[in-house]
């Protein structure tokens, strides 16, 4: 009986760690967005940015739904990293303002490099201005967490 005990034992404490070791391979991001509506053949549109924070670089993003409900993301961060997704967006129009809120649930797709085969989910929230039809600004929060086998915690 004491074996069997031991063996068990054994057994939680390998699953247990694995547990944690894959934990581990999540990074918590955050940090600040600004992107702008840019002229494209992209048939919804589409918006170029400057990233700060934990994935530092540029962004991208295609509107890939008529009602801008739906977007397809790149983030290419400094070390070229880059880190894709599909975002679900709302934008709805502030009262008394010519600003409107935005929320942006990213599901975390893949990328190359560090990230890789990367998953998670980001979430942007922040303000957008529209002084045509045609331009934009978005001035966005981002916060969430990546994980991959390529990802470490500390951000290296």
């Amino acid at each position: 009986m004491k074996r069997t005990t031991q063996t068990l034992l054994a057994m939680c404490l390998a699953v247990f760690g694995t547990a944690l070791q894959a934990r581990a391979d999540c990074q918590s991001v955050s940090g600040n967005m600004t992107e702008t509506i840019v002229p494209t053949n992209d048939p919804y549109g589409r918006t170029l940015g400057i990233v700060t924070g934990v994935l530092n670089g540029v962004s991208t993003a295609v509107v890939t739904s008529p009602d801008g409900s739906t977007s397809s993301d790149i983030i290419v961060t400094n070390r070229g990293d880059i880190l894709t997704g599909t975002g679900a967006v709302t934008v709805t129009p502030i009262v008394g303002s010519s600003d409107f809120s935005v929320n942006v649930t990213l599901t975390v797709t893949g990328g190359s490099g560090k990230y890789s085969g990367a998953t998670g989910k980001l979430t942007y929230i922040g303000l957008a201005q529209f002084p045509t039809s045609t331009t934009g600004t978005f001035n966005l929060v981002y916060r969430g967490s990546v994980c991959g086998s390529n990802v470490k915690a500390n951000g290296d």
